[in-house]
């Protein structure tokens, strides 16, 4: 556990990028230029490489409530490479760093004004998620300030676009996650297995530009047959996990 003697400061941000995507490298350019943070590139996971063995990290049935799918290459080296991330973070010792994906988009005014609430309410531990799209209902009190909300959810929200992620939770996640069976944003759903508390952050400033990048790079591996049986059994495994966090949770 990292000790604090003030209060925690995010100076660092690590954007996640995988190196063959030409496409994408001018958005990375432009968040390293508007980001007011020291930046640093992180080389995603290519989960078409075959020279990666995911075998030793990916285990699937490992965890309750089941995951009903498969994991495709890419989803397994998405997880892979947070946890780069968050080894990073260790690794150079940071209070906190801002995860973002090269796929995003910011709107300045609105992200400052974001994490400048994340950064007063933010503990050492946490991790804060900037979602896409405002699905979470709080648990408890919100905090707001210039119509911005952080609180934590009922149900951890899908999508590690942007994240600040502090020390101890890097160090809980990684010790945590040395095997998984299921994409790292439905684990981070988990919280009885990770321990870290997760808050929400709305609106945040970050916006989804996938799609003037030519789509997200997990999607493009899905057949239409693997998408039917999706959104057949996705609702399916919503309950039970719906059930495994209310009994968690007394």
């Amino acid at each position: 556990m990292r000790k604090l003697s003030s209060k925690l400061t995010l100076k660092d941000c690590l954007i996640i990028h995988l190196e063959r995507s030409v496409e994408r490298k001018p958005q990375v350019r432009k968040l390293k230029k508007n980001l007011p943070y020291r930046t640093k590139v992180v080389e995603a996971v290519d989960g078409s490489n075959p020279d990666n063995d995911f075998s030793k990290s990916y285990i699937p049935s490992l965890l309750r409530p089941r995951y009903p799918f498969s994991l495709r290459s890419a989803e397994v080296a998405c997880f892979q490479s947070h946890r780069k991330c968050w080894q990073e973070i260790l690794d150079r010792d940071l209070e906190a760093a801002l995860i973002i994906e090269d796929d995003v988009d910011i709107i300045d005014v609105e992200f400052t004004s974001a994490v400048d609430l994340a950064m007063k309410e933010i503990q050492m531990g946490d991790l804060v998620r900037f979602p896409i799209k405002p699905r979470e209902k709080p648990i408890n009190t919100t905090v707001k300030r210039d119509n911005i909300s952080i609180f934590e959810p009922t149900l951890v929200g899908l999508g590690t676009q942007a994240q600040i992620v502090t020390y101890d939770a890097a160090s809980q996640l990684l010790e945590k996650t040395e095997h998984f069976d299921r994409p790292i944003d439905v684990y981070l759903q988990l919280r009885w297995e990770h321990g870290v508390r997760i808050l929400t952050l709305w609106p945040n400033g970050v916006r989804d530009y996938s799609s003037s990048l030519g789509g997200s790079l997990i999607g493009k591996e899905r057949k239409n047959s693997d998408k039917l049986r999706i959104e057949l059994l996705r609702p399916l495994y919503r309950a039970r996990l719906n059930i495994y966090a209310r009994i968690k949770k007394s």
